[in-house]
């Protein structure tokens, strides 16, 4: 399903495509920390004493993989929150740092096609006027520098514009399309976010120890809604959290009457629904 240009649906597609990209690129990020620390016990050496060869350096990354990223996740990502984000004088955090991001991505994949341009192992003599022997060592040890300046320059980006954004997501709490997507999303792109899964954004939007709210507000959207099969499964999550909860006793009681009372109304909604399509 397209959805339109509302501000939910750019704020679902700007967590999705983020953390979607943020993804990819740590698989990137771990490959490459994984391979130059096997180099690091081979030459028992400092990492950055250690001079590769032309082919080392290029198996250090895939230039495949660095255009990937940077044209199927970084490019909508980063249009998608100059959407969101950007007016004729001005601009969230966010969206600066996801430009950076993918502005370093990119200088990292050129550095990196330089190496497969430039760093052949059977390059040698010399073309008039040129010393292609020196360019070559030139070359490559720029790259030496850079691919690990450039590497740890992303992550850290990554950090930054990760926290910068879990900052942002209280204000779209109660936005139906942001709170559905993620709760139907929750056993796939959701749980591949983070270690926990939807507790992890709700923590963000609810607060601490407030995860049954996430709950409480989906289910009582999709209810509003009609999608009763939906709203049952996330007033049930709800009553599970609530009861983990470090709350009083009073708070809780009061909290547990309001998703009781909401699931016996999508359990009555069900029951009378001749279809219930499941579409949100």
């Amino acid at each position: 399903m397209v959805l339109a240009d509302t501000q939910g649906s750019l704020v679902w597609r700007v967590v999705e495509r983020f953390y979607r990209s943020r993804r990819v690129f740590f698989s990137l990020h771990d490959r490459y920390e994984q391979v130059v620390q096997g180099y690091v016990e081979k030459f028992d050496q400092p990492r950055q004493e250690i001079r590769l060869s032309p082919r080392e350096l290029v198996d250090l990354l895939s230039n495949q993989d660095l255009e990937v990223l940077r044209d199927e996740y970084l490019v909508p990502l980063k249009e998608v929150c100059h959407r969101l984000f950007r007016t004729e004088d001005s601009t969230d955090f966010i969206d600066r740092l996801v430009n950076d991001i993918f502005h370093e991505l990119s200088i990292l994949k050129e550095e990196h096609y330089n190496v497969l341009t430039y760093g052949t192992d059977s390059l040698g003599g010399s073309v008039y006027g040129r010393d292609l022997l020196t360019e070559q060592k030139a070359v490559l040890d720029e790259v030496h520098d850079m691919f690990p300046q450039k590497v740890h320059r992303i992550a850290h980006l990554y950090h930054v514009a990760t926290t910068a954004l879990e900052a942002l997501l209280h204000r779209w709490k109660s936005d139906p399309v942001l709170i559905r997507s993620l709760f139907m999303h929750r056993d796939r792109f959701v749980a591949q976010a983070s270690d926990d899964g939807l507790d992890h954004f709700y923590r963000w939007m609810y607060g601490p120890d407030q995860q049954w709210e996430g709950y409480l507000e989906v289910a009582d959207s999709f209810l509003a809604s009609g999608f009763a099969s939906q709203a049952i499964e996330a007033y049930r999550g709800g009553q599970l959290h609530l009861e983990q909860s470090a709350l009083e006793e009073d708070e809780k009681s009061s909290i547990g009457k309001r998703l009781r009372h909401g699931l016996s109304r999508a359990e009555l909604v069900l029951e009378s629904s001749s279809i219930d399509d499941g579409e949100v």
